[in-house]
């Protein structure tokens, strides 16, 4: 079962003593349940002021403990950093202030009330009440906290704090890291998580957060010792096959001076070549076996793909039905009653309704004309209705294109199975090769046996049979662990199967708002992946890659995404961070951008919006609901303005226009 856990819920933040914001220098700000907008113009210290807010929630740290350790959790690599500097070296030098420039951050978790004082020169927690107590401990920079060792950090206040934190969230300090960082938090670099995968040395968000939060944590660290025990064996098994080839060398060196004189060559060089071989020929067989599996998964994803395109063409089919009753009133009743099921059968199977034999030329000739007869080639499509006709060649247009795409898939999936079928011969042949050689070593191995005079060589093979033993149990040692491994991830990918539906509807509330069209979640594993993944389908077609969806799209899929997250794990109001997410709109999607936030906003949480003072109409939209609270950070009234920003009138209206309406 899915974990119950608490995200923080913001209810103010004072920043004193900040120079970035001279005409602010004792600022507070009360966040509403609803839209926080931060609104100011170039270099006014938009992403400086959100950064700040997750500085008084999980100080400077960018990202949690890496789950890549050595063997038995032996080392852990240490948390990462942004420097003490971070916010010292944005303010304004030549502002003099009597006092440390600090932030005091409000927040609730399950209704417990934390208040959190950090230094924004020094980086440093300086002090934190839990319901009005004060936790004890000695300040130390986060630096320096991260150089210690566990038992060495329980003297000092962010150790208090971190078990405050665990002891009310059901996260621990790590998870609140990952949440604030990749998911609460969708900054101005506009990184997605939907489709990362890790590769890029960035959190691979959905192998943490699925594998982790969807399941009782125990299940995933089981899980990942399993794998880094099979790796561990894995590693020990390549060490001696290495070992092996080193000696197959020697004894190949050894045969090859052998052959020059006139000594009688040993038997054991032989058996040492035919053993080489023979591990050749398995590794061989090993590759080919790995090949045939990726053809059949590929085979069975494009089977799935066609399956879903069937059910999406048997409701156009109907749609179609439905417009050309309505076209053709008196026509249809024309028509054999049979036709639309010819038309099918040559679309799907590619035969000929009367004959059955194959009938590409038929299969071309329907797609190509689908408004005329396929037999005698005349129009069985006439109407005045000008409007139905525009419907009836948009979904003929769209029918053609998805039969002729599910046409492509099962020529592609004859290729692959074509591939399987060398794939079987190519595995026959090795295997009777294997078998032949088997049969050879078994007769040199007599023949050694029953020699009179001792093989001086006898040693050299005994020391490769100890290292195939030794590489042998390795290899075994490392097939059960991750075999142990893929039961836990089967337990764990059941755990989530049974939440896909769920999860899939909160997607579609948030994607649909703003593509306008049906949208899901699939949960597959494809080529390259190494676990099931949630991968978005919009409009029924799966997008595999974000770069086949335009920027401001695989934004807005992006949002929702990290909401359906959030709404998943829903126990209380939390807030949701974004930075100029009207930058990538064009205007026709800007309500609709609106829309996804204020879907969010349904339940109670926090939506914090950067934007810019321009002209968009996006803030429009998303102030238009009378239902839903609406507060402003002015930065035009707290921070520095350049001599430009100062002296124009439009964004003076602009803001002036805004502000009028809190």
């Amino acid at each position: 079962m899915s974990r119950t856990i608490y995200l923080p819920e913001l209810q103010r933040i004072n920043i004193k003593n900040y120079t970035l914001y001279p005409n602010g220098l004792d600022y507070s700000y009360d966040f509403v349940k609803g839209v926080n907008l931060i609104l100011g113009g170039n270099g006014m210290g938009k992403t400086t002021f959100v950064n700040i807010i997750k500085f008084g929630l999980i100080g400077l740290y960018k990202k949690a403990k890496d789950l890549t350790r050595t063997y038995l959790d032996r080392a852990i690599v240490k948390r990462l950093l942004y420097p003490s500097n971070y916010f010292s070296a944005r303010g304004d030098e030549s502002i003099q202030v009597d006092a440390e420039a600090i932030v005091i951050l409000h927040f609730f978790i399950k209704g417990t009330h934390f208040v959190v004082r950090r230094s924004l020169e020094t980086g440093c927690l300086l002090s934190v009440t839990v319901n009005g107590v004060n936790l004890g401990g000695e300040i130390i920079e986060e630096e320096r906290y991260e150089r210690l060792d566990d038992k060495d950090k329980e003297q000092y206040l962010l150790y208090s704090y971190e078990r405050g934190v665990e002891e009310h969230s059901n996260l621990t300090f790590d998870d609140l890291i990952f949440f604030v960082n990749e998911i609460l938090f969708f900054g101005e670099n506009h990184n997605t998580v939907l489709w990362n995968n890790g590769i890029d040395g960035r959190t691979d968000v959905q192998n943490e957060l699925f594998n982790k939060y969807f399941n009782e944590p125990d299940l995933d660290r089981e899980r990942q010792e399993m794998q880094r025990q099979a790796k561990y064996y894995d590693s020990l098994s390549r060490h001696r096959s290495e070992d092996m080839r080193v000696l197959n060398k020697l004894v190949a060196k050894i045969n090859a001076a052998s052959s020059n004189n006139t000594e009688t060559s040993s038997p054991t060089i032989d058996i040492v070549a035919l053993k080489s071989r023979i591990e050749s020929i398995g590794e061989d067989i090993i590759a080919i076996r790995s090949k045939q599996a990726a053809l059949e998964n590929e085979i069975s994803i494009l089977q799935g793909e066609i399956n879903r395109s069937s059910m999406q063409a048997s409701r156009l089919d109907e749609d179609k039905k439905r417009i050309e009753r309505e076209m053709n009133a008196s026509l249809w009743e024309t028509l054999h009653p049979q036709y639309d099921v010819f038309v099918k059968n040559i679309q799907m199977n590619h035969l000929c309704p009367m004959c059955s034999h194959e009938a590409d030329q038929l299969l071309e000739k329907v797609n190509e004309a689908t408004t005329h007869c396929f037999m005698c080639g005349n129009d069985i499509h006439q109407s005045a209705n000008s409007e139905l006709i525009s419907q009836y060649k948009t979904i003929t247009l769209e029918h053609k294109n998805i039969y002729q795409s599910i046409a492509n898939k099962q020529r592609k999936i004859r290729a692959l199975e074509d591939g399987l079928t060398q794939f079987d011969k190519d595995f026959r042949e090795k295997d009777l090769q294997k078998r032949t050689l088997q049969q050879q070593l078994r007769e040199l191995e007599y023949k050694r046996s029953s020699s009179v005079e001792p093989d001086k060589l006898q040693a050299l093979d005994d020391e490769r049979n100890r290292l195939e033993a030794e590489k042998n149990e390795n290899q075994k040692k490392s097939a059960e662990c991750a075999a142990k491994a893929q039961e836990l991830t089967n337990r764990i990918e059941e755990e989530i199967l049974s939440n896909v539906s769920r999860f899939s509807a909160l997607f579609s509330s948030y994607a649909e708002h703003f593509l306008g069209v049906p949208c899901s979640l699939e949960y597959a594993k494809y080529e390259g992946d190494d676990f099931k993944r949630f991968y978005p389908v919009i409009d029924g077609k799966i997008r595999r890659q974000e770069e086949s969806l335009s920027e401001s799209q695989r934004f807005f899929v992006d949002h929702s995404f990290r909401m359906s997250i959030l709404s998943f794990f829903y126990q209380s109001p939390s807030f949701y961070i974004v930075e100029t997410p009207d930058s990538s709109l064009d205007l026709s999607y800007e309500k609709n951008a609106a829309g996804v936030f204020l879907q969010f906003l349904k339940k109670p949480n926090i939506i914090i919006v950067t934007s810019n003072l321009n002209n968009s109409s996006f803030v429009n939209y998303l102030t238009s609901d009378s239902n839903i609270s609406f507060s402003m950070v002015g930065l035009p009234d707290i921070a520095k303005k350049s001599a430009v920003q100062g002296a124009n009138e439009e964004i003076r209206f602009i803001y002036n226009e805004i502000k009028s309406r809190i």
